[in-house]
């Protein structure tokens, strides 16, 4: 078996729920979403370089699905995963247009607008983890949409200060209007009210769809649901963290601790024993 791709992530604790198989195939997964994703976001590719490489991903999912041989140790823990799990061409598409969409996309003008660049990099991760989960309830991929988004946005907003070092706004135009806060106000040092208030309402956007999420579970196939219930409890304690913090995401990026994540765990195990 290849390496654990999914070794740093902030989601691997999700890893020690799951049977071996589930494990390599999500391990596989995750190596192709943060493959794709680092060569969107690499700062020492021209523009051009990233969309071939990115075009060459296509390109070898397609491959892929239409049974053709892999090129890489990546691609061959890929080719497994797609023969034992119901993995679909669109997972892996979606996220795809998703990072290439970051290429040219700089700015959001609506929420509505934002949810379509989330669909397709978070909620299109959340079908995958469910595909391999074996979690195939009536309302699964719902319930993948609103994890999706509620993840994304929580990540949007540990790394608003970062994204617009980079040029990039993903929180929507509308929203900053809103609340009186120009695009250079998540840039900087200082924390202004109306920059906090803003944090604050995109913050209860995302509690509200985590628990959007959570009310849509099964309970009758809510065994097969245990590591995505782990994936999104940390996630979740992680937007408390940055609520507890005052929003002080301009002073670096902020990560759970090991009694933090423990703390995510025994959340989720709440969660389960409530579905």
């Amino acid at each position: 078996m290849a390496q654990p791709y999914e070794a740093g992530s902030s989601f691997r604790p999700a890893f020690f729920f799951l049977k071996k198989n589930q494990r390599r195939a999500l391990s596989a997964y995750y190596g192709y979403a943060r493959a794709v994703d680092d060569i969107a976001d690499d700062p020492g590719l021209a523009q051009a370089d990233r969309a071939e490489r990115l075009g060459l991903w296509r390109a070898a999912v397609e491959r892929l699905f239409s049974g053709g041989s892999p090129a890489s140790p990546l691609e061959a823990e890929l080719a497994w995963a797609i023969g034992a799990f119901p993995l679909r061409r669109e997972h892996f598409l979606l996220v795809l247009d998703g990072v290439c969409a970051d290429l040219e996309k700089k700015t959001y003008a609506s929420y509505s607008e934002l949810e379509h660049y989330m669909y397709r990099v978070a909620s299109a991760v959340g079908m995958a983890c469910l595909a391999i989960f074996g979690y195939d309830a009536p309302d699964a991929g719902l319930l993948a949409e609103k994890l999706g988004y509620a993840v994304q946005l929580t990540n949007i907003l540990r790394d608003a200060a970062q994204d617009h070092a980079a040029g990039r706004v993903y929180i929507p135009a509308e929203d900053l209007a809103r609340f009186g806060c120009a695009p250079s106000s998540l840039g900087g040092s200082n924390y202004p009210p109306d920059f906090i208030e803003l944090m604050k309402f995109e913050a209860a956007r995302a509690r509200a769809l985590y628990a959007e999420a959570l009310s849509l579970a099964d309970p009758a196939r809510k065994r097969s649901l245990a590591g995505a219930l782990v994936m999104g409890s940390l996630y979740r304690e992680l937007l408390e963290k940055l609520e507890r913090s005052g929003f002080r995401v301009k002073d670096g990026k902020v990560r759970l601790t090991r009694t933090e994540k423990f703390l995510a765990l025994i959340k989720a195990w709440r969660d389960y024993v409530k579905i």
